[in-house]
């Protein structure tokens, strides 16, 4: 009967301890630095022209934050949807553990929102009231902005006329909901300003807060980069169909390689051949890349956002390929469509 005693109190204990954990990280976490109530930024016609051209074609955000439409080569987005969130893209159906609908970005949403309260979700992935978002919002890389790229972008963002959209809260299914709050930590220390003059260093910035690692990059089962294949390529995203669904015939989109091995990646690339990559996607040649696609007939659908990225000066474009150079060489070959089974 003792040891019957004993196990009902060792059970009692675990269970109250579980139940602490669960409380601790359902509300403590997550458990960032409050938003500076002091903080305003000034709005200017430069910072706003930086932070359009950085929103837009750097760091992905219309991309992400507007409604694309995926049966068109290039997903170029749908006019008047620009920065009114909701795409619902991104969800169950894709395999992510819930659906995470991006936000809408005009005032119509963040017009309640303090300068303070934008530049801790953007740079930590805390909300206003608290709650943490999904990582697929790339707020560890933006955390890597200068302090005057990030006040620029956000300066352009209140400069956007208000869309009245309103975006479905994120759903989380278990146990994301929980994991979830774990992930934000304080943001670093504001980087230095890179001289663009420096092109390897400006294009490793351009790099980071444009997130190509996120998808240049394979990773582990645990979902985090693995550093011996940085830019190898080799991420699978599962070929849609019209309805941005997994398509029925399966099929698979593989990222490349862009590390400068010779044979499996862009070693061979000269800077032009480089930036014709992204020229071919400028005013009329972009646009007739914008072709209609037959899904069902196996049609190639690019993940990659060349339409945004085509916006992007030579300057940037040729800092991106500077860098590109000197980062290891990776021998990783890359099949990079399968297509749906017929």
């Amino acid at each position: 009967m003792k040891i019957v005693k004993w196990l009902g109190i060792v059970v009692l204990l675990l269970v109250l301890a579980m139940a602490g954990l669960v409380s601790y990280v359902r509300f403590a976490l997550p458990k960032v630095a409050p938003a500076d109530p002091a903080l305003k930024v000034e709005i200017t016609p430069q910072r706003v022209a930086r932070g359009e051209y950085l929103a837009k074609h750097v760091s992905g955000c219309i991309g992400c934050h507007s409604i694309e439409d995926f049966t068109v080569y290039g997903h170029p987005i749908k006019p008047g949807t620009e920065f009114q969130g909701g795409d619902t893209m991104f969800s169950r159906k894709l395999g992510l553990p819930g659906d995470f609908p991006p936000p809408n970005l005009t005032p119509y949403h963040l017009g309640t929102w303090t300068d303070g309260e934008l530049v801790r979700v953007l740079r930590t992935g805390v909300r206003k009231d608290g709650e943490p978002l999904f990582p697929l919002m790339p707020y560890q890389h933006v955390a890597h902005m200068s302090q005057e790229d990030l006040y620029s972008v956000v300066a352009y963002l209140r400069s956007l006329p208000a869309k009245s959209n309103d975006v479905p809260e994120h759903q989380f299914d278990p146990p994301m909901n929980f994991i979830v709050r774990t992930i934000p930590t304080d943001a670093p220390a504001y980087p230095a300003p890179v001289d663009p003059k420096d092109t390897v260093a400006y294009g490793k910035y351009l790099v980071e807060i444009g997130s190509c690692t996120d998808c240049h990059t394979p990773v582990d089962g645990h979902h985090q980069p693995i550093a011996a294949m940085y830019l190898a390529g080799g991420q699978e995203f599962p070929y849609l169909n019209g309805k941005l669904e997994p398509h029925a015939g399966g099929g698979v989109l593989r990222v490349p390689n862009i590390t400068p091995d010779e044979t499996t990646g862009i070693g061979k690339w000269t800077k032009q051949q480089f930036l014709d990559r992204f020229h071919e996607w400028q005013g009329k040649a972009g646009a007739a890349k914008q072709v209609h696609l037959d899904l069902d007939k196996g049609d190639y659908l690019a993940m990659m956002p060349y339409l945004e990225i085509s916006g992007m000066t030579d300057q940037d474009l040729g800092a991106i390929y500077d860098y590109l150079r000197t980062v290891p060489a990776v021998s990783h070959a890359v099949v990079r469509f399968d297509p749906p089974k017929q």
